[in-house]
């Protein structure tokens, strides 16, 4: 129930809650606060060249609307999520470059064992949102090369 009723990566077969930390991590995170805003503000810098270079229209972007800018501003970008109805295409084409990217949470909810009550019901968008998702190299760690790497090879798709 600690890991969001997950007895596999992204399968559910509870509602869970995400209690997962345990006294050493504590102590651990404790000490990494210290860089929590530095690396939230580099997390910002690479959403936002990400934003700006990004042009392609096969690739749906997050926040594309000029009235996102406050929200956008006040984002941690824990993760970078694009879409586009070629997902495998894109991920094979990235990770051809050497990038790679994850598909976060692919088992739309209502299709978890968990949410069982609701496994006949239709969501045509949850799921046709659930076929698109790619997430996109995003971290702390992430130079500056790397992020015009992905920019690029996006670009090239």
């Amino acid at each position: 129930l600690g890991n969001y009723g997950s007895h596999k990566k992204y399968e559910n077969l509870y509602q869970g809650v995400n209690s997962r930390l345990d006294e050493l991590q504590a102590a651990l995170l404790r000490v990494k606060l210290r860089n929590l805003d530095s690396e939230t503000e580099h997390r910002r810098n690479v959403a936002s060249a990400y934003l700006q270079g990004i042009n392609n229209q096969n690739v749906v972007l997050p926040l594309t609307s000029s009235t996102s800018q406050k929200v956008y501003s006040n984002h941690a970008w824990h993760l970078f999520v694009v879409r586009t109805g070629r997902r495998d295409a894109l991920n094979q084409h990235l990770e051809n470059k050497c990038i790679k990217t994850l598909i976060h949470y692919p088992i739309p909810p209502h299709q978890q064992s968990a949410y069982a009550e609701w496994s006949s019901e239709c969501y045509p968008v949850t799921e046709r949102i659930h076929n698109e998702v790619l997430s996109l190299p995003m971290g702390p760690t992430l130079k500056q090369n790397d992020v015009e790497a992905v920019i690029k090879a996006v670009n090239s798709f």
